[in-house]
């Protein structure tokens, strides 16, 4: 019995003796390959991801390029590219025709920046986007019409050399067309009416809510056919003299301002007393080879 326990000790001692450099031995390692140069995936920086938004911007990505813009500003907040980055998004905003966060986005920019050398763009397009937003027809809801409007009140004074002057010209004129026509068409009602002062009065107003309107000349015109026509209704003679005078004060201003018009020829005729006042000769209320349409 002492001599089997013996004989298994001894098995045992042998067995760890064998296994033990085996079991000192440490794990095998296993080589990595480094990864291809042209994987290496470089750390991000503020102009390296502005640029890839505007590649996103300009294949018409606006949401992705959105998504980047953002990243910039969050991640690098005190950096230039920060900055351009919100304006950006403005315009991506715009470019969806997503016009009312595009109003939102411009105005915040403005507020956050306001001696920002892009200050006459941002005002430009928000009064744009504005726009936008305005139906066509002149009789419906025209609120952003007027917002826009005011967004552009001044920009000539404020920014001298702006090259968005031409262009900020040419949007408020066609605005104020749009709205004058609706104010205008009032006019015409009483017009075709022979409400000659009801008439004059909605010429007048339009005119100077609308200063920059093409349909100016029209309405000076009509408003001085209206005073003559008042004049002659008028009773009393020293009345009806100052209305001819105020007549013959507004057809000179359509021959000074608007020259070169057909409003001027008229108004010239008008002084000459070669053309007959008002639209006696036409029950439609319209002046010779005139449409009685505003709106366009």
């Amino acid at each position: 019995m002492r001599r089997a326990m013996a004989l298994r000790l001894i098995m045992i001692t042998l067995t760890l003796l064998v296994a033990a450099p085996v079991l000192a031995q440490s794990p095998p390692q296993v080589r990595v390959p480094p990864a291809p140069e042209g994987r290496v995936r470089a750390p991000e920086d503020p102009e390296t991801l502005y640029n890839q938004g505007l590649r996103q911007m300009k294949r018409g990505y606006y949401d992705e390029a959105i998504i980047t813009f953002e990243r910039v500003r969050n991640h690098f907040p005190f950096n230039q590219y920060s900055v351009l980055s919100e304006l950006k998004v403005a315009d991506c905003l715009y470019e969806k025709s997503s016009y009312i966060e595009a109003v939102d986005a411009y105005r915040g920019f403005a507020r956050l920046h306001p001696r920002h050398p892009d200050t006459d763009y941002v005002v430009y397009r928000t009064a744009r986007a504005e726009f936008k937003l305005a139906p066509t027809i002149a009789q419906r809801d025209q609120t952003h019409s007027r917002r826009g409007l005011r967004r552009l009140e001044g920009f000539e004074e404020r920014f001298h050399e702006s090259e968005y002057t031409p262009e900020v010209t040419r949007l408020r004129g066609k605005v104020e067309k749009r709205l004058s026509g609706a104010a205008i068409q009032i006019g015409n009602f009483y017009w075709k009416g022979k409400e000659w002062r009801a008439a004059e009065r909605r010429y007048r107003l339009a005119i100077e809510e609308y200063p920059h309107s093409p349909l100016v000349a029209r309405s000076q015109y009509r408003r001085g056919v209206c005073m003559m026509k008042m004049a002659e209704e008028e009773t009393d003679p020293d009345l009806a003299a100052a209305q001819r005078d105020e007549a013959a004060v507004i057809f000179g201003i359509v021959l000074t301002n608007f020259a070169d018009t057909r409003w001027a020829d008229r108004a010239r005729k008008q002084l000459q007393n070669d053309e007959p006042s008002g639209p006696s000769k036409d029950t439609t209320g319209s002046d010779v080879g005139e449409s009685p349409n505003t709106s366009s």
